[in-house]
């Protein structure tokens, strides 16, 4: 199964690992997730499924999720099968189960949303690394969102560039200047509806960073990123990010 489509690759990477999207789909072909939900399945996380007209339980693993496509495995009773969905630029593919109705349906779906969001708001954040460590930003408001934890960011304003907006926000929020070196992971749909993306950066001449906007500053090592409570959207990127450090 193929779709061409003109979203750019890493957003309808990101589409695909909306829960709720592929959630629509699998119920249509007797796979019925949990109305508590991630709002996005990340590699390696399992969610609870009922499976067919009797409701037999099972589970939904994604066995990898990317800015080059996901792969879904269902198990239950007995039985496994498996999708996966690759994405190129232009171009995404399903083989596997059910991969002409099921993934037929879901791809056309992920392919409508993806190139409905390209003018969507975009909103960046800054994985900064020193020392093989990344600094994490610990949110101090609005109260539902206070406590946890997320890359310092912004919304990129009119006439700017990802990456001087990534400068401008890291001064503001930080007091520091940093300079970006690339994208980290796939895009990132907030329940907003606007798209992050988190890239990569250095601090300019050994400055450091201080919480002018945020209640704490942390910097993490690879082995400590599972330990901080992250915003669901900022969470997905740490896959690609473990690479970095």
């Amino acid at each position: 199964m193929e779709i061409s489509t003109t979203a750019p690759a890493r957003t309808v990477a990101a589409v695909l690992a909306e829960t709720w999207l592929a959630a629509t789909h699998l119920a249509e072909v007797g796979v019925r997730l949990p109305a508590e939900r991630p709002e996005q399945v990340l590699a390696g996380s399992e969610l609870p499924v009922r499976i067919g007209p009797f409701g037999v339980r099972g589970v939904l693993r994604c066995e990898r999720a990317d800015e080059r496509g996901i792969v879904l495995r269902v198990s239950g009773f007995g039985w496994r099968a498996t999708v996966s969905v690759s994405v190129g630029e232009g171009v995404v593919r399903a083989v596997g189960w059910r991969a002409e109705r099921f993934g037929a349906a879901w791809l056309r779906a992920v392919v409508a949303r993806a190139e409905r969001l390209g003018d969507a708001p975009t909103v960046v954040g800054a994985a900064i690394i020193a020392d093989g460590a990344v600094l994490a930003a610990q949110r101090s408001y609005p109260p539902a969102l206070a406590g946890r934890w997320e890359f310092p960011g912004g919304r990129v304003e009119p006439g700017e560039t990802e990456e001087q907006a990534i400068v401008r926000e890291c001064q503001e929020e930080l007091g520091a200047t940093v300079r970006a070196t690339g994208r980290v992971g796939p895009d990132l749909i907030l329940p907003s509806g606007w798209v992050l993306r988190i890239h990569a950066a250095l601090l300019v001449d050994g400055q450091r960073p201080d919480a002018l906007e945020h209640h704490a500053l942390r910097w993490v090592r690879q082995s400590e990123l599972d330990e901080l409570d992250w915003l669901d959207a900022d969470r997905a990127v740490l896959p690609a990010l473990r690479a970095l450090l």
